[in-house]
């Protein structure tokens, strides 16, 4: 790997710079509304090295230890959303499906299953369907 000391001085770098445009009166806004994470200041650090050192990815993944994709893919939400889509979005579903078995029956199907391990899914399944519960093959 390259020596970099004669690339970056390191001299103290602002969370937000002058080479990204806007993004000064964009951080003051999102600082006093308290939206930008620490993750995202990190994130705004990183665009603002990369701009200042000619928009060579490669080396600043390097520098900062990251993969080239990850720079690429914050390089566009910066482009799509602006400084505020540097923060973390949430992963969770918008819907959770409903179970379809009910718990009594599913704490039937275990109690079956830990009586009899060595039995298969349809013969538990039978021995369901005689007590009245009617569940397929795949459930037991």
């Amino acid at each position: 790997m390259k020596n970099m000391k004669g690339k970056y001085n390191g001299s103290h770098m602002t969370i937000y710079g002058s080479i990204l445009p806007g993004t000064a009166s964009i951080a003051r806004s999102a600082f006093l509304t308290d939206k930008l994470t620490e993750r995202a200041k990190y994130k705004i650090k990183i665009l603002d090295w990369h701009k200042a050192r000619g928009d060579n990815c490669s080396l600043t993944a390097r520098h900062f230890g990251i993969g080239r994709m990850t720079l690429y893919r914050w390089l566009k939400r910066f482009e799509n959303f602006g400084i505020i889509g540097l923060n973390e979005y949430s992963r969770k579903p918008n819907r959770y499906r409903q179970p379809t078995t009910s718990w009594p029956i599913a704490a039937r199907v275990v109690e079956l299953r830990e009586q009899y391990p060595t039995w298969s899914k349809h013969k538990l399944a039978a021995i369901l369907k005689r007590e009245g519960v009617i569940v397929s093959a795949s459930t037991a």
